[in-house]
């Protein structure tokens, strides 16, 4: 393992999107080129903690997060797009039985009991706290918790929905996975470390995934690929895999070139959020109405820097306008005050996309700095 210089001087942000110390440590592997933590003692440490008090799209009282639809433009939940486009692939049966592993308040759920009506559902869950909310949702049966010993059927879809880089031992989970996935197929679906670089600074991510490293991963636990997107929502990856029957599926590949460069494009990452923060404090103190776009990862770790030099918060999801975040107002773009700078806390490409949709309004966007990855 090869840790990456100047992380550990980064603030970083919980996957519930709250912030969180400086102080942690990220590795690149140097014969796969894997992203990653380590599951030591200290880590462990700080995601029994985070967990203690986890608090899933608080933002929006539980709601899950929007995305913008690629193929419409339009904002949908993500769940619901996920689930449409598992549909289309026509790599499911018309009938069946879903456990979604990290169920959570049910999202994922909720989506494919909507668009799967002849589907019978089930959860996974450390705890069952969240277990009365999970029983409303239509043909809902059972919630497995504890260890994934526990779940002692099979069936014909198992999904992880940013559950995966949850896991101390992502490959000791997934081969745990095999009697529940069976013949079925296993959809995952993570954050896509080669177009978002906020993901690095995720406390309680363990993995950092691009779409060839979680192949990988699949491919050393025993699953073949079946499909692997990077399309179906922005900066995310979504693969679905069944069983690998070829009996070749735990070799070990070193590929040492690929490596140095994966270690080349997160090093600059971590020099291009050191640069973003200072660009964005020197607005923020300019004088001017300061806003940050978003009320996720992104916007929250620097707002978080930001403190009192922000004035409100930018965002699209209606569940989310008119709610506070960090103590400043949450507006949407039309309620901007006029020629206020609001700052696009997102990669360059993302940041450009929002930039050009929402440009006529009466205040000015400032960008990132360029990123060279």
């Amino acid at each position: 393992m090869q840790e990456v210089e100047r992380f550990a001087a980064l603030p970083r942000i919980t996957s519930d999107c709250r912030a969180y110390s400086a102080g942690g440590h990220l590795y690149v592997c140097r014969a796969c080129g894997a992203v990653q933590k380590l599951p030591d003692t200290a880590w462990l440490e700080e995601i029994t903690g985070i967990y203690a008090d986890y608090q899933a799209y608080y933002q929006a009282g539980g709601d899950e997060q929007i995305v913008f639809d690629r193929g419409t433009g339009k904002p949908r939940r993500r769940s619901d797009v996920l689930v449409e486009q598992l549909a289309a692939s026509k790599l499911l049966p018309d009938t069946g039985r879903a456990l979604d592993v990290g169920c959570g308040n049910g999202a994922t759920l909720t989506a494919l009991s909507a668009a799967m009506p002849d589907w019978g559902l089930n959860g996974f869950e450390l705890g069952d706290s969240t277990l009365p909310r999970l029983q409303k949702i239509p043909r809902f049966q059972q919630l497995y918790t504890g260890e994934l010993g526990a779940v002692d059927a099979s069936f014909d879809l198992v999904s992880m929905v940013h559950a995966l880089e949850h896991f101390p031992t992502p490959h000791q989970t997934l081969r745990e996975l095999q009697p529940a996935v069976g013949s079925g197929s296993l959809f995952i679906e993570v954050c896509n470390v080669e177009e978002n670089p906020f993901d690095i600074l995720v406390a309680d991510h363990l993995m950092h995934f691009s779409p060839d490293t979680l192949a990988l991963l699949l491919r050393r636990a025993g699953f073949a690929t079946q499909l692997v997107s990077t399309e179906w929502v922005a900066k995310e990856i979504s693969l679905l895999a069944q069983a690998d029957t070829s009996g070749q599926g735990d070799a070990q590949l070193t590929r040492a070139d690929y490596a140095a460069q994966t270690y080349g494009r997160i090093s600059a990452y971590v020099d291009w959020l050191h640069g973003l923060h200072t660009a964005a404090h020197a607005l923020a103190v300019s004088g001017q109405t300061f806003g940050v776009f978003g009320t996720s990862i992104a916007a929250t770790w620097l707002g978080a820097q930001l403190a009192d030099q922000v004035s409100f918060y930018v965002d699209e999801d209606s569940s989310r306008i008119g709610r506070e975040h960090l103590g400043r107002p949450i507006v949407s773009p039309a309620d901007v005050p006029r020629d206020a700078v609001v700052y696009l806390a997102l990669s360059p490409r993302i940041a450009t996309d929002i930039a050009k949709r929402l440009a006529g309004m009466p205040f000015r966007f400032a960008m990132p700095p360029a990123l060279l990855a």
